[in-house]
Order: structure tokens, then sequence, then C-alpha cells
């Protein structure tokens, strides 16, 4: 099967900031991002689910695996790119050994983020 792109389809692709959502899926290149977030200071984990790579703090590259950098004691560590959000979850939960709960997302400056979530406590 072959894909014609045009002029400004092949131009976006050079940067995820200006692909459209229409030529990923046209490109078959829809793909769930994960995000772990340690708070080094309350020793707490939880995950972000984006659309795209996420850039590290210093250099700004995009990257889908490995550390992101520290701001504030909140390290980002990128842990790769799943097809579905439900291959993502399901890698969380099956490297915690525990079920896993949606956070309410709030605003964010970054809208391909399209889940956060964290593991339910037990008690």
């Amino acid at each position: 099967m072959r894909i014609y792109l045009n002029k400004d389809e092949i131009k976006a692709l050079s940067s995820w900031e200006g692909c459209p959502d229409s030529l990923k899926e046209k490109l078959g290149l829809v793909e769930i991002y994960l995000i772990e977030i340690y708070n080094t200071s309350k020793n707490t984990r939880s995950w972000e689910a984006y659309d795209r790579p996420q850039k590290t703090n210093l250099s700004g590259e995009f990257r889908v695996s490995g550390w992101l950098g520290e701001t504030n004691n909140i390290s980002r560590t990128a842990l790769g790119k799943f097809t579905s959000l439900k291959g993502a979850i399901d890698y969380i939960e099956i490297e915690e050994g525990s079920k896993t709960e949606p956070l309410d997302l709030e605003p964010s400056l970054d809208d391909s983020l399209i889940w956060k979530g964290q593991i339910i406590e037990v008690d």
C-alpha cells in the first residue's frame, strides 16, 4: 500500500508539535508515551500518558525512553511507547503488581496529556 503525502504533511512530520492527528492516523502513528513521575521529597510516584514523546528538561530533545530530568524534586522518566492506553496501564500494573486508579487531569500547558494515574494504596 502506498501513502502519498503533500508538502505540508511531510513538513509536519519533522516536528511532533506540528504533526496533525489525522496525519498520524493516516500513517499508523497513533502511540501512547508513558512517563513515570517520582516526587523525591514525598517518595511518591504517579504516571502520565501522552500522545507524543516528551522532551528532556535541559536539551529539549524528544525522548521515548530514559530519564527526562528533575525540577523541584520531581523526576520524570520516559518508559517507552505503547500501542494503546490499556497497554500502558497494563505495563504499570504488571511492573508494580498492583492496580492503578486514574487521577484528575489538572489544566496543563501540554495538551498531549491524556491520562494520569497512581497505584491504588492497599491497607
